[in-house]
């Protein structure tokens, strides 16, 4: 082979790598930021009402607009139905 080919060659590679890093390093910090994601706003208007004693100790998904928690409470543990659509408590189970 030519040594200008290689040359060339060398040259293109590094300069790829060195675009791949930029955008490598453009799509961590654009995950990492996340500054189009939910506002402060959106995140406390969702909100249990538990007191200081309880915990969540699981959460499902029961359909697209409803969630269930397992509460616990000491000893006490009770359930609860959330709407993501209204916002509110829709059921609770125990206690």
């Amino acid at each position: 082979m030519n040594s200008n080919f290689l040359k060339f060659l060398v040259i293109f590679l590094a300069i790829l790598i060195f675009i791949s890093f930029a955008f490598l390093l453009y799509g961590l910090y654009s995950k990492i930021s996340n500054t189009e994601g939910s506002t402060v706003e959106d995140i406390t208007s969702y909100s249990l009402n538990l007191s200081n004693k309880e915990s969540i100790k699981e959460i499902k998904i029961l359909n697209e607009n409803n969630l269930l928690f397992v509460i616990s409470d000491d000893d006490q543990i009770y359930l609860i139905i959330y709407n993501l659509d209204k916002k509110q408590v829709i059921s609770k189970i125990g206690k």
